[in-house]
């Protein structure tokens, strides 16, 4: 049965025949090296950070790729056969965003030289890539932006550039600095190959309302030596409204999302995003209950998403979220975190905190080994009223101007993964473990970890496309007419064997799909092929993979959407028998 796995994976997520199913068939992988700083020689080894975010250029079908320190440009006008072009190495430097526009290529970047340049991060912008052309790749701007760039958006036009400054804390001892975070709008007024402006927005007019924003669930972390909410609000990701006059900007470790105006040049609000009530669903909270056990608790979670996306839907502004969770650790810089075990808070709990809680944080197979917020739910006299973990577990879709959850996935990313990827259940992907020894051993810390999110409209339905780090998995969702009637679609895993290591599947070039930090959806116009296609670069494995997007119509038995979908589903059916008879 080792051998099962993978196929078992894709076959299994087909449903009885009632409807159609949107399923995902990988057309091919490329595994991207990294360089060795004197040799330039290529070296590919897994867990190097060499896949994370991409942009694609649909007129040359190239994908521009970053990862850590490097600049990837590859050609993927033939899917099946992606090759690697060129490669920029940024000596020091992390590469934290990628965004195409109109023949321009920007990325956000964070020079770990010194502190200095460390507070004083970059934008990039290039001419695109052409072979044989002196102006390949030439720069054309270098924008100081502000402490540590986490992502970027560019508006259509080319002329808008919205900054996450992360503003991330570095530095040891009394060399320790928690920088401002920020959103920074470049703008090129006259085109992008003219003079630029920079505007930084801080979130300085907060620090005197920490009150109310706690109230609406807004995290103020790190406030020890002083610090103010301007420095602890830490910018992560961006969507931009339909008509690109807002940007959101989701905070990630303060569990909010910020209301920027384009046209004025202000930030407008700032929402928290509140917390979701494990008294209404099933998580696994630990990494030693002998496996998968889904229970409820009367216990809280910060969303905390990681990759947001905005869309219009049934007539509203949406946000979808995939809420991955997220805390502050500072202990190898100034002996500060703000986790703590779920039983090393039994003994500041508050009286009014139900006994049977008492019970299962004093059970290292419940609540014991859950990682929770030292910090959140104190009551005056330091106790424990409420006990807040990090992560939804799932996503969530929001109506745009307030923030309000029209539907959350609540229990379902674990349950299917529970269902179907059994032997990869919160699994961590550490290189020097099988799947099966490190199967469970992210239930006690934010489970699946959603974080990368895209959408797609097919077949007049919006579907969702989510990558989740634990195991290394992307899930289909889709909404109807009804964003409460949110369906599951199927998962996709490429993780065929549970008794070898994953660095071993690696170096068989069989594992891919590890920790997907990026998704970019491309449509048949824009397509390499004559169908639309889905991108996915991802970190650990170090991988860029291109998927077709497969209609399962389950009523007449066929498929949708790829002249070679039926042949695979039956080649599946008959692969996954050939194998059983074989063992």
């Amino acid at each position: 049965m080792k051998f099962l796995l993978a196929v078992l994976v894709l076959f299994t997520s087909f449903p009885s025949l009632s409807e159609s199913k949107y399923v995902l068939s990988k057309l091919s992988t490329l595994y991207v090296p990294y360089y060795d700083a004197t040799t330039g020689q290529p070296i590919y080894k897994y867990d190097m950070k060499t896949a994370d975010q991409i942009a694609y250029d649909p007129q040359d079908k190239i994908i521009y790729l970053v990862g850590y320190s490097v600049l990837y440009v590859i050609d993927v006008s033939d899917p099946k056969n992606m090759v690697i072009l060129h490669h920029q190495l940024y000596n020091k430097t992390q590469l934290t965003e990628i965004e195409f526009c109109d023949g321009f290529v920007f990325f956000s970047a964070d020079d770990e030289t010194s502190a200095d340049t460390r507070l004083q991060g970059k934008v990039y912008v290039l001419k695109k890539y052409q072979a044989n052309d002196a102006d390949s790749l030439k720069v054309l701007h270098t924008v100081k932006v502000g402490a540590i760039p986490d992502s970027i958006k560019v508006t259509k036009d080319c002329r808008t550039v919205v900054v996450a400054v992360g503003g991330e804390a570095f530095g040891t001892g009394r060399d320790f600095q928690d920088p401002k975070g920020a959103v920074g709008i470049i703008k090129f007024p006259n085109g992008v190959q003219s003079v630029s402006t920079y505007t930084n927005l801080d979130f300085g007019e907060y620090n005197s309302k920490v009150f109310q924003l706690e109230k609406d669930g807004v995290r103020f972390i790190y406030r020890d030596n002083g610090n103010i909410f301007l420095r602890d609000a830490q910018p992560e990701t961006i969507a931009l409204n339909g008509d690109e006059t807002i940007a959101y900007v989701c905070l990630q470790a303060n569990n909010a999302i910020a209301e920027v105006n384009l046209v004025t040049g202000t930030i407008t609000a700032l929402r928290g995003l509140g917390y979701k009530p494990w008294s209404s669903y099933k998580l696994d909270a630990s990494d030693r209950d002998g496996g998968i056990k889904m229970n409820t608790y009367d216990i809280r979670a910060f969303y905390q998403p990681d990759g947001i996306h905005h869309t219009t839907w049934n007539g509203k502004s949406i946000i979808i979220t995939a809420n991955e969770g997220f805390a502050k650790n500072y202990d190898d810089e100034i002996g500060w975190k703000e986790e703590i075990r779920g039983s090393k808070i039994l003994a500041s709990v508050s009286k009014k905190m139900p006994q049977i809680l008492k019970t299962a944080l004093a059970d290292d197979r419940k609540l014991g080994r859950l990682i929770f917020g030292k910090f959140d739910g104190l009551n005056a006299e330091g106790e424990y009223d409420h006990l807040y973990t990090f992560g939804g577990r799932g996503i969530s879709i929001r109506l745009a101007s307030d923030m309000s959850v029209l539907y959350d996935s609540g229990s379902v990313v674990e349950e299917q993964s529970a269902k179907h990827l059994p032997d990869l259940f919160n699994c961590d992907g550490h290189p020097h473990s099988t799947a099966r020894e490190s199967m469970d051993t992210r239930s006690d810390n934010r489970g699946t970890e959603c974080e990368a999110i895209e959408t797609a409209v097919i077949d007049e339905r919006l579907v969702i496309f989510v990558g989740c780090e634990t195991p290394g998995a992307i899930y289909v969702f889709s909404v109807g007419d009804d964003f409460s009637a949110t369906r599951f679609e199927s998962i996709f895993t490429n993780i065929p064997r549970n008794d070898v290591t994953f660095a071993d599947m690696y170096d068989k070039r069989i594992l891919s799909e590890i920790d997907p930090e990026d998704i970019r959806y491309v449509t048949v116009s824009d397509s390499p092929i004559n169908s639309s296609v889905l991108f996915v670069s991802s970190s650990e494995s170090g991988t860029l993979s291109v998927f077709q997007v497969n209609v399962v119509n389950t009523n007449s038995g066929n498929r949708a959407g790829s002249s070679n979908s039926l042949g695979l589903v039956l080649a599946t059916v008959v692969l996954v028998k050939l194998i059983w008879y074989l063992i």
